[in-house]
């Protein structure tokens, strides 16, 4: 087969869609020998691969994921020129965009959320019905839909009417680079590395309404008022959009002392963290995978995290759901924790074996098996 595949999103300070497309492309290019793989992309997201082989042909562009409209212009009505002069047959859309116009290949699209549906005031305006358009016009055009969970695959069904035969769930993975490690010795580097001395509680993910960090700044509050000043949170992420009511809820909070903003945190030093933590605190209004959970069980470290949306799906029974709207529960389960010692301990066991379970390598499989299904070749390498 001939796979064209977007990968423009792979930036050094990627988040989520980035890390998906770079993990599942090293993992299709393993599993799958046969395939001729076209990569849409800028020199820069092609540094991050260490041998792309004989399968891997750049299609280079100016222009970034992120440039409108001309960026758009070109996405939507030269691309398909391009793969059509170079006989793709299957084009895949992994950060839940196609292009408007459709020459003679079949096309495939992730779709990570509906957050533009479902919580559109978590988002800017202008932002939010952009993506509502691009999002109904992708699921109506693509010839397949990949979805990150079920959970987003009833959404799917549920808000934007997606016939179920359409929809393959593929679930995203931990990667190695998330794993178990001495705690002491993280503990050290933290504090060599970042200045970290003190025990804490750690969140990572974008500074943005979503994720719901208000009620996480609340609930440490109370913490705060019933254990001493032995515990921060830290808390890591590229600063996102609408954060003029953190800021001032924060202008007013009694404890920021005791809170630490990292920002943007290298990718390998994130283990580091999430080894070194106490635990992961993740109380996010709603998430199309929520992939930090999981990397933070791929390291031991226990988890507490919203009962909405995907979550339950994939921490399974590893890890503690509270409500995410209500910050006197969180406050309680993190105190348990903390007082609890062999709790931890069992949920660091639990969390490493739910972890487990996921793999880059079975994404990949599920993925290239939707590649084949389009086609009508057998599975497996060509």
């Amino acid at each position: 087969m001939k796979i064209a595949i977007d990968i423009r999103t792979i930036l050094p300070t990627r988040s989520g869609v980035g890390n998906y497309v770079l993990h599942l492309i090293e993992n299709l290019l393993r599993v799958d020998s046969g395939s001729t793989y076209y990569f849409i992309s800028r020199p820069e997201n092609l540094t991050f691969f260490e041998n792309l082989g004989k399968q891997g042909v750049p299609l280079f562009t100016i222009f970034s994921h992120e440039n409108h409209p001309l960026g758009d212009l070109w996405e939507h009505f030269i691309l398909p020129l391009r793969l059509k002069k170079f006989g793709v047959e299957i084009f895949h859309g992994p950060a839940s965009l196609i292009p408007f116009r459709k020459e003679n290949y079949r096309v495939v699209v992730t779709i990570h959320d509906l957050v533009a549906f479902l919580f559109p005031n978590t988002i800017p305006l202008k932002y939010g019905a952009y993506m509502r358009y691009l999002l109904r016009y992708a699921v109506r055009r693509a010839d397949r839909i990949i979805s990150v969970s079920a959970h987003t695959r009833e959404d799917l069904i549920r808000i934007l009417k997606v016939p179920p035969e359409k929809i393959s769930v593929v679930h995203e993975a931990p990667t190695p680079l998330f794993r178990a490690l001495d705690r002491q010795w993280a503990r050290e580097q933290l504090q060599t590395r970042y200045g970290l001395k003190k025990k804490f509680i750690y969140h990572l993910g974008n500074i943005e309404p979503r994720k719901n960090l208000i009620v996480l700044l609340q609930a440490f509050g109370q913490v705060c008022r019933q254990i001493n000043n032995e515990y921060v949170l830290v808390l890591s992420g590229q600063p996102g959009w609408l954060t003029g009511s953190l800021q001032r809820f924060l202008a007013r909070y009694p404890f920021k002392e005791r809170i630490i903003f990292t920002g943007y945190v290298p990718r390998e030093d994130l283990p580091l963290f999430m080894n070194g933590a106490e635990m992961f605190v993740f109380p996010s209004l709603y998430e199309g995978f929520g992939l930090p959970v999981l990397e933070a069980m791929h390291c031991g470290t226990p988890v507490i995290s919203s009962n909405r949306s995907s979550i339950p799906e994939i921490v399974g029974p590893a890890a503690l759901l509270i409500d995410p709207e209500d910050p006197s529960a969180l406050a309680e389960m993190i105190v348990y924790l903390i007082r609890h010692p062999d709790q931890r301990e069992k949920m660091r066991a639990l969390g490493l074996e739910q972890a487990a379970r996921f793999t880059w390598e079975e994404a990949a499989r599920k993925t290239l098996a939707v590649y084949h299904s389009l086609t009508g070749s057998p599975t497996g390498n060509n």
